[in-house]
């Protein structure tokens, strides 16, 4: 089964996104499962994870409500305030009745302190993840965040850690040396696995395809493996540089161009797998 291991839904109107800046004028509006089905149904692809766009209580109850509403939304990465261990361990008190829950993610790349995520009260919620068996996602945006990894997954060693969109690459830069080596460093620990997802935006040329992604997607599974990749369309973030199914078909090929047999585990088996999706018929689609 394929699966889309990164998408959001949001609405503006009723949560505001405080990341969006001028420049997301195309993707400032509401998003729903209305919406991506279609796409979904285009591409063959049977199960999304629906990830935390907002650090709010607001944005997750919504996305719990729509993956309660459809079978194809077949897990959820919700937001806790991992930085009030308290109020986290209260709000995932609450959660655990949620049967989609599976992670955590906190908009990191929007913090004023780059080393956000190692401060003591997060790592005390942290700690809180991995006793339940949660993984926890990490939105890391080159040169920052990456660094911080390594010493992330040797304090937390039975946690799984998902660096998304492998980490924003420097597709096309001199810097993409040390992209590799900060990302080599973080996949150097059995418990962290990657996205690979949002590369689409990282370029700036709207004629990009399949070989602008070749060389970060080589070094993505050279250093991480078919079983710790796979695929995300960060739909609809997406859209500020292509559409959803040019997203799935360009990834696709370069994921296929240099995974070959291995490429159905990097767009479906590996999240089916850590995100615990089960083989279902959704909504009348293929039976999995």
């Amino acid at each position: 089964m394929n699966v889309d291991a990164h998408q959001h839904f949001w609405n503006p109107a009723r949560e505001p996104m405080s990341w969006m800046e001028p420049e997301h004028a195309a993707i400032d509006r509401a998003f729903g499962p209305d919406d991506l089905r279609p796409l979904l149904a285009v591409c063959g692809i049977g199960a999304t994870i629906l990830v935390q766009a907002a650090c709010s209580d607001a944005d997750t109850d919504s996305m719990f409500e729509h993956a309660r509403g459809h079978d194809w939304i077949a897990a959820v990465t919700a937001w806790v305030p991992l930085d009030a261990p308290g109020r986290a361990e209260a709000r995932l008190g609450e959660l655990v009745a949620e049967p989609k829950l599976r992670g955590v993610r906190h908009l990191i790349h929007g913090e004023s302190d780059p080393h956000w995520i190692l401060r003591p009260r997060v790592l005390t919620s942290i700690a809180l993840l991995e006793e339940r068996g949660l993984l926890l996602e990490l939105p890391c945006v080159y040169p920052l965040h990456l660094g911080d990894v390594p010493e992330l997954a040797r304090r937390f060693p039975q946690l799984t850690i998902v660096i998304d969109h492998l980490g924003k690459p420097p597709v096309g830069m001199p810097e993409m040396a040390h992209w590799e080596a900060l990302i080599r460093a973080a996949a150097g620990a059995p418990n962290v696995v990657a996205k690979v997802s949002g590369l689409n935006t990282a370029l700036t040329d709207p004629r990009w395809g399949a070989g602008d992604l070749l060389a970060s997607v080589e070094i993505a599974l050279d250093c991480f493996g078919p079983r710790r990749l796979m695929f995300g369309s960060d739909w609809p973030v997406a859209l500020l540089n292509g559409t959803y199914e040019r997203v799935w078909d360009e990834t696709t090929r370069a994921i296929e161009t240099v995974a070959g047999s291995d490429a159905g585990q990097v767009l479906g088996d590996t999240a089916a797998r850590l995100y615990g999706i089960a083989a279902t018929d959704r909504e009348g689609g293929a039976a999995w």
